[in-house]
């Protein structure tokens, strides 16, 4: 029997870098035009489950839309399993200042206990989270984790931008005319993003193998010319990322660098489906300071991020079927191809006590490949060689404007069931 792990922590940081949908569901036809829908609504759905590390466990995550803003919403979910291990959760997202029409904003804070969960550390062993390590090179400890972080995205006033930044994410997840031409002063949202954060994590058995904390501030340029934000069937999304944090007197300063690109092509339908589309996803990772030293408390140290915070791979979107973060060092490579149908027969909204209670207009069914590596070495031959891999399949469907997706993923180290948020790119 596979085994089954349904990550509820992973549902909730999913959530911190993708705002909530607007839009109750996407129109047959792309609207040329959308309004801001200023109703009042707040949703909530409990969970019962029992996980790996944490048995028995009780949940609850819950949404509420224009409780500040018409377009603000609240997102706070929490769980206690039998063991003692928590998780609380709680962000704003969409958070306009008048005047700034150009500029969101969001704040999120997550904080965890987990009475022992496993982490892979290259310091804990000669291969740890490298690519030729095995499953086996981990530990396991109690771990205390805090997230917070403060999220601002100025949209460029050119392409489908220029009538600001509300109308320009309201037509991303509605769905609108994007993906003809690649071209950002006529087409797609372009945006500047900067997200300052405070990350923490400290494992009671194994404090002071790397520091336990990362300061610093993440700014992303994004290219976004899909013609959906949350079902995309043509178009591109191009985006530039670069992560610092300055240090301070008992750690290193180090920065990341990122590129991802994602092409999606349409199909066609028939009489079965409604539609049929290829994604590609490409994503380079680089730590350009890997290599270099300063001083830290009279020792030369590498300025190196520590395993929770600098590059890696496994998890909800990249390299799906091993565990999250199972992989990290100075560089990565990944690489994504799903098949995505949306059939004409949705029975979900017409199902007992959930098709009353949630509005669920679509659903859609994939079936996936993952490839990429990790590598202390920013060389491209040597990331594309012993190259990881996994295959999946699962189903996705939008409930309440957020896109839902279950999928069952192999590799060579697992075979799971993984239940989170957002379509992985």
């Amino acid at each position: 029997m596979p085994k089954i792990i349904t990550f509820f922590s992973t549902l909730l940081l999913s959530l911190m870098n993708s705002p909530l949908s607007f839009a109750k569901e996407e129109p047959a036809v792309p609207p040329s035009e959308v309004a801001i829908d200023s109703g009042y609504d707040i949703k909530a759905v409990p969970f019962i489950m029992s996980l790996e590390d944490w048995g028995f466990t009780v949940a609850l995550a819950g949404v509420a839309k224009g409780v500040i803003q018409p377009p603000a919403s609240v997102f706070g979910g929490g769980a206690i399993s039998e063991n003692g291990t928590y998780l609380g959760y709680a962000g704003l997202f969409n958070l306009m200042v008048p005047g700034w029409d150009q500029t969101l904003f969001d704040l999120t804070v997550m904080e965890t206990d987990f009475k022992e969960t496993r982490f892979f550390l290259s310091e804990n062993s000669s291969s740890g989270g490298q690519n030729n390590s095995s499953h086996n090179d981990s530990i396991r400890s109690p771990a205390h984790e805090k997230y917070y972080q403060f999220f601002m995205k100025y949209t460029l006033p050119i392409g489908a931008g220029k009538d600001g930044a509300l109308p320009a994410e309201i037509k991303r997840n509605m769905g609108y005319d994007a993906g003809q031409v690649w071209n950002p002063m006529v087409s797609g949202v372009t945006t500047i993003e900067v997200l300052p954060y405070y990350k923490t994590r400290k494992l009671d058995h194994y404090s002071g193998i790397e520091p336990d904390k990362s300061i610093g501030v993440r700014v992303e340029l994004e290219y976004d010319n899909r013609n959906s934000k949350t079902r995309p069937t043509q178009g591109s999304n191009t985006a530039f990322r670069m992560t610092y944090d300055p240090g301070s007197s008992d750690r290193p300063d180090w920065a990341t660098v990122e590129f991802e690109f994602s092409k999606f092509f349409n199909l066609g339908s028939n009489n079965v489906l409604d539609e049929q589309v290829i994604a590609m996803n490409g994503w380079l990772a680089d730590t350009p300071t890997w290599n270099n030293t300063t001083d830290v408390k009279g020792t030369s140290t590498y300025r190196r991020p520590p395993s929770f915070a600098g590059v890696a791979l496994g998890g909800f979107d990249r390299l799906r079927g091993y565990s999250s973060r199972r992989f990290h060092g100075r560089s990565a490579v990944s690489y994504s191809l799903e098949y995505r149908v949306t059939p004409r027969w949705q029975p979900l909204d017409t199902l007992p006590l959930i098709g009353p209670l949630y509005n669920i207009p679509w659903w859609q069914w994939t079936l996936f490949m993952d490839a990429g590596r990790v590598a202390d070495n920013f060389d491209l031959k040597e990331l594309h060689s012993d190259v990881k891999t996994n295959v999946g399949g699962g189903i996705r469907f939008m409930v309440e404007g957020i896109t839902v997706r279950a999928e069952m993923v192999t590799s060579s180290e697992d075979t799971m069931l993984r239940v989170f948020i957002n379509q992985p790119f």
